[in-house]
């Protein structure tokens, strides 16, 4: 065999050339040996974990990188990531890249709470109804008044297992009348059948106690009848009932003594009331007042023929007026509110029916009624 230099004769050269030869046969082993090995020493900066490095065990002087699923697996031995020497930073997921948008996340609109917090007293007495909805007659102490007072409601048939809010309807009964008076020309039943046939969309409906009061204010600090319709009536349905308490989703209405009571309070008392109606208002004049109505001052507050010459909130409201042909004794007055809204070009619905001012009137109209709340009132 023939080295790649001459072995020379001189015996020590010759030595360190030997020596020479084989210190460069061990390091020419080392760096094949180097050249082998598939991963590379572990860098100096990996030394320092982050706070959150797990720590990951491996064979001493091994020399090896530890890999992903080593890495994975002792995160969830370490999850307190204990600082360590010798630990390796987490693998860094990169988190996806989110494009900036302008569209703003619709924010709901609260409605209003109601002003006066008045809850039930007693217990509800269920009132007999045909129907699939369900009457009760309920009470609440009305600290305008000093007493109890008693009011019937109706909810439709799915207000027990529905979330929805419902408009309100306020039917206020005639002079001679009670709570169950507008249940007389049948009222529930009638909305009934029109929410069956899918005429009207289910409301409620609130009967209150008006005395024979007409639903006002009396003078000289008297009992406010008026006011207690406004707010403590409308308050205390509000706050324990899934209502919709909006002007625009709450009606009144009445007949007869009712009928004047609608629209003086919706007059007087503006942003209550988004629909009205007057079935055969019996409006008096002032000569024919009751013996409580004292002065004109007071009377012309009061009296919806004379409010509505001046009244502003009268034309924002959806209003309805109907009296019978042969209402010989209220149709007059009937007549002169009539000429009042159409000098003042205010937007009103009236209708003449055949008829007196009686039972049989009012029951015989009960569906129109309904179907002018139906159409007018908002339901969301």
């Amino acid at each position: 065999m023939q080295l790649p230099f001459n072995i020379d004769s001189n015996p020590e050269n010759s030595w360190n050339k030997k020596i020479c030869w084989a210190f460069s046969m061990f390091l020419l082993l080392i760096l094949v040996a180097a050249c082998g090995n598939d991963i590379a020493a572990t860098p100096t900066a990996l030394t320092q974990p982050a706070d959150n490095a797990a720590i990951v065990n491996l064979p001493q002087n091994s020399g090896a990188v530890p890999t992903a699923t080593q890495i994975i697996a002792a995160s969830s031995q370490n999850p307190g990531g204990q600082n360590q020497v010798g630990a390796l930073p987490p693998l860094v997921t990169p988190k996806p890249v989110v494009a900036p948008t302008n569209t703003a996340m619709p924010t709901a609109t609260p409605y209003p709470t109601p002003a006066l917090k008045i809850p039930q007293v007693g217990t509800p007495l269920p009132v007999e109804f045909k129907g699939k909805g369900q009457v009760t007659e309920r009470q609440f102490n009305s600290s305008l008044l000093g007493r109890n007072i008693s009011y019937r409601i109706y909810l439709p048939a799915e207000y027990a297992n529905s979330p929805k809010r419902y408009p309100v309807l306020y039917m206020l009964h005639g002079f001679s009348g009670k709570v169950d008076e507008w249940m007389w020309y049948g009222l529930f039943g009638r909305l009934e059948d029109l929410i069956n046939t899918g005429q009207i969309q289910p409301l409620i409906i609130v009967l209150p106690f008006g005395d024979q009061e007409y639903w006002v204010d009396h003078p000289n600090n008297g009992l406010k009848w008026g006011e207690y319709i406004a707010h403590e009536v409308v308050d205390h349905i509000d706050g324990n009932f899934r209502t919709i308490p909006l002007k625009q989703s709450r009606g009144i209405g009445g007949l007869s003594m009712g009928g004047n009571g609608a629209l003086q309070l919706a007059m007087n008392f503006p942003n209550i009331f988004g629909v009205v109606g007057a079935h055969s208002p019996t409006m008096r004049t002032y000569e024919s007042r009751l013996p409580w109505m004292e002065g004109q001052t007071w009377f012309a507050l009061h009296d919806p023929v004379e409010m509505a010459k001046t009244n502003n909130y009268i034309t924002q409201v959806k209003l309805w007026i109907d009296d019978g042909t042969e209402d010989e004794l209220w149709r007059p007055r009937a007549l002169e509110l009539k000429k009042v809204l159409l000098d003042r070009k205010i937007a009103f619905t009236w209708k003449d029916f055949p008829g007196q001012h009686d039972a049989e009137y009012w029951t015989d109209h009960v569906l129109d009624y309904l179907s002018f709340y139906g159409s007018s009132l908002a339901f969301k």
